[in-house]
């Protein structure tokens, strides 16, 4: 079970999804209309006060002019953070959401427990990823999760409500990647972050190669693991093995 908080914060409104007792977990969602509470949700919130917000732009909301690059979002959950009183959480992003925690991090890791990554982007690749936003839905589906059913999406027989949901996330994605889907600055800021990182990616991960999150994990000295089975979008593909990743590396930090 979950309940929906409605915060006001000086950039705009946020949608929190809430459910759980425990230690305090941040979750930032990734792209692709998968926003919504879900099994790996539910998974989480057996160990752990989940805080699950909407990003602007995405899963309905409105894409506000203030969004510009993903540092933008890493100061509005910031505020967030702090508008909720959440001490030293533990933050769980996954792709474009792995991406936000770590520029979260990078600006504020005083303020977190530590930080868990599942298939992160953000960082220059030495060869150009797949582009998704070239791709009919169908194809780029099959980039993202081998759970998400591309059938859905189809311009011709899917379902377009579905589409048009996507579709919305990917033009939000788009307007903070379409100049670079990286942030050349990662790599001069990785120093500052100062808290406990685990990376995690998918066995059968065909948007980022395994070199890919190799150097994410050496950029920030954080540990890597494979989960078998799973696409880039790891806790659609496997939610109760990506929960208990998250459970055990919390288990692993200090109090």
């Amino acid at each position: 079970m979950f309940e929906i908080l409605n915060i006001d914060l000086p950039s705009q409104r946020v949608r929190v999804q809430h459910g759980g007792e425990g230690p305090p977990l941040l979750l930032l969602h990734s792209e692709a209309n998968t926003s919504a509470w879900s099994e790996f949700h539910e998974q989480l919130a057996t160990d752990f006060e989940v805080f699950a917000p909407i990003h602007p732009g995405f899963g309905g909301e409105e894409t506000p002019n203030w969004l510009v690059d993903v540092s933008d979002l890493a100061f509005h959950y910031k505020d967030l953070m702090s508008s909720l009183g959440l001490d030293r959480p533990l933050v769980v992003g996954t792709s474009i959401g792995a991406w936000i925690a770590t520029d979260l991090a990078i600006h504020f890791s005083s303020l977190l427990k530590g930080l868990v990554l599942f298939g992160p982007i953000g960082l220059r690749p030495n060869e150009p990823l797949p582009d998704l936003f070239i791709m009919q839905l169908p194809e780029a589906f099959t980039y993202l999760a081998d759970s998400l059913d591309g059938s859905l999406v189809d311009p011709m027989t899917g379902n377009a409500e579905l589409a048009t949901a996507v579709w919305t996330d990917l033009a939000t994605q788009a307007r903070l990647m379409w100049k670079r889907g990286y942030d050349p600055r990662l790599r001069m800021r990785a120093h500052h972050v100062d808290c406990p990182m685990m990376v995690a990616a998918g066995g059968q991960d065909r948007l980022t190669p395994l070199s890919y999150v190799e150097q994410y994990a050496e950029l920030f000295g954080a540990s890597l693991t494979i989960v078998d089975d799973a696409g880039h979008l790891v806790p659609l593909d496997q939610p109760a093995a990506a929960a208990a990743l998250v459970n055990s590396f919390y288990l692993t930090l200090e109090n």
